[in-house]
């Protein structure tokens, strides 16, 4: 699963802040299609890099995962 992670928190990322601005622009009174336009963009700008670095940063925590490989568990640790 080489993009598994990064596709699924990618998508997260990007939903989550589109919703978050689209709070915060109705919130501020602000309701036209361009709300909608700026919070997708600023999802993307922002979630796609967000999301790329979250799947590292799992990769680089992850106990099983070595050298771009998963790596098995010893017995009984899993």
């Amino acid at each position: 699963m080489k993009y598994g992670w990064k596709a699924i928190l990618g998508v997260i990322w990007v939903f989550c802040l589109t919703g978050t601005a689209l709070i915060v622009f109705f919130v501020a009174g602000w309701y036209s299609p361009w709300a909608f336009a700026t919070a997708g963009a600023l999802g993307l700008v922002i979630g796609v890099p967000a999301g790329m670095w979250n799947a590292r940063k799992v990769r680089r925590e992850d106990p099983n995962w070595k050298d771009g490989q998963y790596v098995k568990a010893p017995e009984g640790l899993s």
